[in-house]
């Protein structure tokens, strides 16, 4: 897996264990292994994507920067930074070097736009809170330490959740970690708990969650000994999904001249376009466990946070790379789901500009048009898709359901 695939799973877990309806989860305690997890892989610091569920939760706590333990020692440093109002980590001593063993990271301070106001983070059981509970800040349950669980009881703790909630994208990912959770797990001669793969794999299929893309060359896959004999079973419900690794290098092969910007800019704006389907992804899980489970405020709110991220997320995209359509038509969804019609239909008109046949282009248009309750151009834009692409049976169905209702 990629590192962003890690940090999508973490963020796609978050959302999940937010919105469970067990109350008896410690999410606190979950998000907590959630990021040591992470920690392990060379990822970005992703915490701000969900800050407000993290606050929510009471796993990250924030505070103005005068509150640090040694602000008194260290005023003029954290001063300065509150005056630059730009993201730092705050180390354990903050005005030393940054080193691993000597000199870890502690907490991190942002300028928040809302409050105008500089703010101090920490989150449970970092070095930072630490001191904070030491001098008597946080108290009670806020003081208790949160509790590392091993990957595979927090794997099946989500899994059973996303199962829950139909989250087959964050089954599908779970999918694709695990093997490499058993792998290190072996290495460093750590207990694996197989009755909870076994849960987590009967849930993966049961929710048809598992991906062709991302899955391990089938003639790549370990062998004999312990590893081989659980890839053989982990994969098998995958094999008829699974390529050599010939095959897979030929689906890979890109033509660099075709492409319509640099290599090193394609990375840049891909990040940023893989960032939005995500968030996009997402988003739409909240709105149809809204749709099910009924209207909850605080899910509604981190969907219009993610909507603002994730159209902060395209407008980058978009300056890296104006002249690709897929970031202009991701942003105009952002747009509809947000109700901003107006620029959604000029993101989806300037996406066409740039591929007229291209029929999910039209397709994306003909729902605005009836989200904005014009129907004639919503029947025509159907029937601009079926032109392009006369078997798309959504198009179809959605053609006759308008006709028939005049």
């Amino acid at each position: 897996m990629s590192m962003h695939e890690i940090e999508s799973l973490v963020e796609m877990s978050v959302y999940c264990l937010h919105e469970s309806q067990d109350d008896s989860l410690d999410r606190r305690s979950l998000f907590y292994s959630l990021y040591e997890l992470q920690s392990n892989f060379d990822t970005g610091f992703t915490h701000f994507r969900v800050m407000d569920i993290l606050v929510q939760r009471r796993f990250v706590y924030t505070f103005p920067i005068t509150a640090h333990p040694s602000y008194a020692q260290h005023q003029a440093f954290l001063d300065n930074l509150a005056a630059h109002r730009k993201f730092s980590f705050i180390y354990t001593q903050p005005e030393a070097e940054w080193d691993a063993e000597t000199n870890p990271i502690a907490g991190y301070a942002h300028f928040d736009q809302q409050q105008q106001q500089y703010i101090l983070y920490c989150d449970a059981g970092s070095t930072l809170w630490e001191a904070l509970v030491a001098n008597g800040t946080l108290q009670g349950a806020d003081a208790t330490p949160p509790q590392l669980s091993d990957v595979f009881t927090m794997a099946r703790i989500i899994a059973e959740n996303a199962a829950q909630q139909q989250y087959r994208d964050l089954l599908a990912s779970w999918y694709q970690l695990l093997p490499y959770m058993v792998m290190a797990a072996e290495q460093e001669n750590e207990p694996i708990d197989h009755e909870g793969l076994k849960i987590i794999l009967d849930l993966v299929v049961a929710n048809d969650a598992i991906y062709e893309e991302g899955l391990p060359p089938v003639d790549e896959l370990p062998e004999g000994g312990e590893l081989g004999k659980f890839c053989e079973w982990w994969y098998a419900p995958a094999k008829g999904k699974m390529k050599t690794a010939a095959e897979l290098d030929k689906d890979i092969d890109i033509d660099l001249d075709a492409l319509p910007f640099t290599q090193e800019v394609e990375k840049t704006a891909g990040w940023y376009d893989n960032e939005v389907r995500n968030l996009l992804e997402s988003i739409h899980h909240s709105i149809n466990f809204m749709e099910d489970n009924g209207f909850n405020e605080d899910t509604q709110k981190s969907v219009e946070m993610r909507l603002l991220q994730g159209l902060e997320y395209a407008r980058k995209g978009i300056e890296l790379a104006p002249e690709e359509p897929g970031l202009l038509v991701n942003m105009g969804s952002l747009y509809m789901l947000a109700e901003n019609f107006e620029e959604a239909l000029a993101c989806y008109n300037k996406a066409l500009a740039i591929a007229p046949d291209n029929s999910y282009i039209h397709l994306n248009r003909a729902i605005l048009f009836y989200q904005m309750e014009d129907l004639p151009l919503a029947i025509a834009s159907f029937e601009k898709v079926l032109a392009l692409e006369p078997d798309n049976e959504f198009a179809q169905q959605w053609l006759a359901q308008l006709k028939s209702n005049g």
